[in-house]
């Protein structure tokens, strides 16, 4: 059976196929995505920098990025992500679980059962960017069943 052999990262690099990126070793050493939260996976350079040319139009736009970092931003606040993520316990990287979430929310706005309150020009104040539920039950629903958990009333 062939033995895996280490590669150097100063000939790869590593790729996220989820947002067509890709980041050098040292960018990235938990090999997460920073912009989409997956998984990235190594690849030889000169791939990485075909891949990359060829995805140019396919990549989201700065805007869609900005947009979901928002939404990230928002429902994290004041440490929201962490909370939920220690009483679900998912089995997922907490990065992961932040993509998640935030995609899930993002679907939510979508729906229609998802508020953002966005103030019309930027602000310093946290409390200025909100986040409510149309639906509380089904964010509650939706959340443990991307978690896989369903936490007790202890923990809730």
């Amino acid at each position: 059976m062939p033995r895996a052999t280490p590669t150097d990262p100063n000939n790869t690099y590593l790729w996220c196929d989820g947002c067509r990126r890709s980041y050098r070793h040292e960018d990235v050493p938990d090999g997460v995505c920073q912009a989409c939260g997956q998984q990235t996976r190594e690849m030889g350079k000169f791939s990485a920098i075909i891949r990359g040319l060829m995805s140019n139009e396919m990549a989201a736009s700065p805007l869609e990025t900005r947009h979901r970092q928002l939404v990230r931003l928002i429902w994290t606040a004041n440490g929201m992500g962490e909370r939920y993520y220690r009483v679900l316990t998912p089995d997922m990287s907490y990065n992961r679980f932040e993509a998640k979430v935030t995609e899930l929310l993002c679907q939510g706005a979508e729906d229609g059962w998802v508020r953002f309150m966005i103030p019309p020009a930027p602000r310093p104040e946290e409390s200025a960017y909100k986040l409510e539920f149309d639906d509380e039950s089904r964010f509650i629903a939706e959340l443990e069943a991307l978690a896989g958990a369903q936490p007790t009333e202890n923990q809730a």
